[in-house]
C-alpha cells in the first residue's frame, strides 16, 4: 500500500470537543453547498452563514475552501474504506461464494451513501481531482481486502494472489463509480451487484478451458 501520508494542504487539527463541534459542522455546511450549487460557486463566507460560526473560525481551521473540501473528501474516504474493513472482516469467516457478494454489496452501498461527494463532487471540480489518488479509498482499505483474500487463496484455481486481490480492490472500486455516476444505468442494482458478485467469482474460482 501506497501511504497516504502526504497532504495536498495543511490545517490545523482540532484537539478540543468544542473545536471538532466546529470542523464537523463547517465541513457539514460545506458538503450541503457543494452539493447544491458547486464547488466553484460556493465561497467561504457562505460556508461561514451556513455553518452558524464566525469566518475567522474557519480560518484557523482551514486556510482556503480548497482545504475544506479535501478535508471533506478525507473524512468521506475514510468512512468508506472503515466500512469495508469491518465488512471483509464480518463475513471472511463464510464460504466465499456467500461472502463476496455480501461483501460487494455492503461497499456498494457504502459508495451509494456518499457519492456526492467521493463522485460527483470530484468529477465536477477540476482542483479536487489531484487528491481522488491521495484519497483513494482503495489505498485506505488494501491491507484489509488483501487480508481477506489469503483466508480463500487455496480456492483460486491457479490464479496469482496479487492478481486477484489487483482486480478486486481496483476493478471492483472503479465499476460501482462507474455505475453510479450513470444516472440512466440500464440495470438495476440487484442487477448491477448480482453481476459482478458473479463476475469476481468465476475469475477467482474458475480456471480457463484450454
Amino acid at each position: 500500500m501506497t501511504p497516504a501520508n502526504k497532504r495536498p494542504s495543511s490545517r490545523r487539527q482540532p484537539k478540543q470537543r468544542r473545536s471538532t463541534t466546529t470542523v464537523e459542522s463547517i465541513l457539514q455546511a460545506a458538503e450541503e453547498l457543494f452539493l447544491r450549487q458547486g464547488f466553484e460557486e460556493t465561497t467561504v463566507e457562505q460556508i461561514s452563514r451556513r455553518a452558524g460560526v464566525g469566518i475567522g473560525s474557519i480560518y484557523d481551521y482551514f486556510p482556503n475552501k480548497i482545504s475544506i473540501a479535501l478535508a471533506l473528501l478525507e473524512s468521506v474516504s475514510e468512512t468508506i474504506a472503515n466500512d469495508s474493513r469491518a465488512y471483509f472482516s464480518e463475513f471472511g469467516k463464510e464460504p466465499i461464494e456467500d461472502s463476496l457478494p455480501k461483501v460487494i454489496r455492503r461497499i456498494y452501498q457504502s459508495y451509494k451513501r456518499h457519492k456526492n461527494i467521493v463522485i460527483h463532487l470530484v468529477e465536477n471540480s477540476p482542483k479536487l481531482r489531484f487528491a481522488a489518488e491521495i484519497y483513494s479509498i482503495e489505498k485506505l482499505m488494501y491491507r484489509a481486502s488483501l487480508i481477506y483474500l489469503q483466508i480463500y487463496e487455496d480456492q483460486f484455481a491457479g490464479k496469482n494472489l496479487k492478481m486477484v486481490h489487483s482486480l478486486l480492490n481496483i476493478v471492483f472500486s472503479a465499476s460501482i463509480k462507474q455505475y453510479l455516476s450513470d444516472d440512466r444505468a440500464e440495470v438495476t442494482e440487484d442487477e448491477f451487484i448480482t453481476e459482478l458478485s458473479n463476475m469476481f467469482l468465476t475469475y477467482i474460482l474458475f480456471s480457463k478451458k484450454s
